[in-house]
């Protein structure tokens, strides 16, 4: 039987705030070293908030860069399907509205091209503040 916590935080909704006050990716390092102060001592906390979170559509993970951000949006979209811009300069993430393309990769599925129930299609970009500097 697992020992009851003595946080008066659940680990999942920490990472979730985290998450959403960072202007940048976080890896689940990063999110352990910023709630470790709370009480959360070991990766496997974090990990398994993320898969939770990630699994619920409210975060999601960017292999690119082997991080995670929370999602920005509140009900504008399905999250079975979402499109992340990654700057290739700054790693900044954004997340696209665009439905005339989420709606056009949504429609795949009538080719009989099997998509995964969900999805998070990453766009390598350069943002403006990067080209500016080049």
């Amino acid at each position: 039987m697992a020992r009851p916590s003595k946080l008066l935080v659940h680990p999942r909704d920490m990472v979730l705030a985290v998450l959403r006050e960072s202007a940048v990716p976080l890896t689940a390092y990063d999110l352990l070293k910023k709630i470790t102060p709370l009480g959360v001592k070991s990766a496997p906390i974090v990990y398994r908030a993320l898969d939770t979170l990630e699994r619920a559509g409210t975060v999601h993970k960017i292999k690119e860069l082997g991080a995670y951000v929370a999602c920005n949006c509140a009900s504008d979209h399905s999250h079975h399907l979402s499109v992340l811009t990654v700057c290739v300069g700054c790693k900044k993430v954004n997340e696209l509205h665009d439905h005339t393309v989420i709606d056009y990769l949504d429609g795949l599925k009538t080719l009989k091209i099997n998509l995964p129930e969900t999805a998070v299609i990453e766009l390598p970009i350069t943002c403006t503040s990067c080209t500016k500097m080049a």
